[in-house]
């Protein structure tokens, strides 16, 4: 009930976006559902434009249109849902998303991405995924790596992709 007091709080006042942070964290599948349908019907209903901040990449795939991939702050990763999900390019991404537990991987371990995760008070003169990227070279800690197309609308923040360019 909680969280749909907490959605029905900007739609009192017709706000056209609602931010809605970890809005199904901490719910069974079935009220999880529940809420992910009643913020799809307000999206279709009242025109409302939904920011969702979710660790649920499950959530991620089954609702969003776009998505940006954040590691401690920055933006490594951001395009459509379908091609983040199809080619994801970052490390990050692809260690999230290899950490996800698949069918038929009973009894196998979970991948995990090396290291931890910094202080969010933590500077980084280069990336910030730096000190946990199996794929680290010199550049990446020296500055952070731009933001660069790596599809139509797809882009990441990576010197593997400053290198080559667009796939």
């Amino acid at each position: 009930m909680q969280q749909r007091v907490m959605i029905a709080l900007p739609l009192a006042s017709n706000a056209s976006l609602l931010i809605a942070d970890e809005p199904t964290t901490a719910l069974d599948v079935t009220i999880q559902a529940q809420i992910l349908s009643l913020l799809s019907r307000l999206k279709e209903s009242q025109g409302l434009s939904i920011l969702l901040i979710t660790h649920n990449l499950g959530v991620v795939a089954e609702t969003c249109d776009r998505v940006a991939v954040l590691y401690v702050g920055h933006v490594v990763e951001r395009g459509c849902t379908r091609d983040i999900f199809k080619e994801m390019k970052h490390p990050y991404t692809q260690g999230l998303l290899a950490a996800i537990p698949r069918p038929g991987s009973h009894g196998q371990p979970l991948q995990a991405i090396e290291g931890s995760v910094p202080s969010g008070l933590a500077v980084f003169p280069g990336c910030p995924f730096e000190p946990r990227c199996s794929l680290a070279m010199e550049d990446c800690r020296q500055a952070p790596p731009p933001l660069v197309r790596a599809g139509k609308e797809h882009c990441v923040a990576c010197y593997r992709f400053v290198e080559r360019g667009l796939p």
